[in-house]
């Protein structure tokens, strides 16, 4: 099943960057991770390596004002975000690793402390039925989260990139 996931990702972050430029932070942090999610989905499916390259690395710039935000909501959001202008030239990164493998291991750190701040630690009583619509984000879980969890024998093979 064919779903856009990369036109999800550009809507979340067009309404992310908005509500950050307007200060609008606890708002913005949700949908910087929802378009994340998107994006890392569309990452699986890219065959194009040009297209992949862009999308990861706006994925990663996305991931640090993410972060930002991240760190200024965790002090209680009472001061503005560090912006440079406004959040999409903010996220540009600040250094280019020198060798390809240093920003892989930095970026994937990152993804890990960016996804880690968002999982939820406690049981939610919620069910499939009670989420309406999003039914490409519910698949998308499943396939990556709930099959794996229920059937790990078919998911024991090596990930290749």
């Amino acid at each position: 099943m064919y779903s856009n996931f990369k036109e999800q990702a550009i809507e979340y972050v067009r309404q992310a960057v908005a509500e950050d430029n307007s200060g609008n932070y606890a708002r913005a942090f949700p949908l910087y991770m929802n378009a994340l999610e998107y994006f890392k989905t569309h990452l699986k499916y890219e065959k194009n390596p040009k297209i992949k390259e862009a999308i990861t690395h706006k994925f990663t710039e996305y991931l640090r004002r993410a972060e930002e935000i991240r760190a200024v909501l965790d002090e209680g959001g009472s001061g503005p975000a560090p912006v440079n202008g406004d959040a999409a030239v903010a996220t540009r990164p600040k250094t280019k690793p020198k060798d390809g493998n240093d920003g892989e291991d930095g970026d994937k750190e990152k993804l890990r402390a960016g996804l880690n701040s968002a999982i939820i630690r406690e049981k939610p009583n919620v069910k499939w039925n009670d989420v309406a619509g999003l039914e490409s984000a519910k698949q998308a879980l499943q396939e990556a989260v709930i099959l794996p969890v229920k059937f790990p024998q078919f998911f024991t093979g090596m990930i290749h990139p």
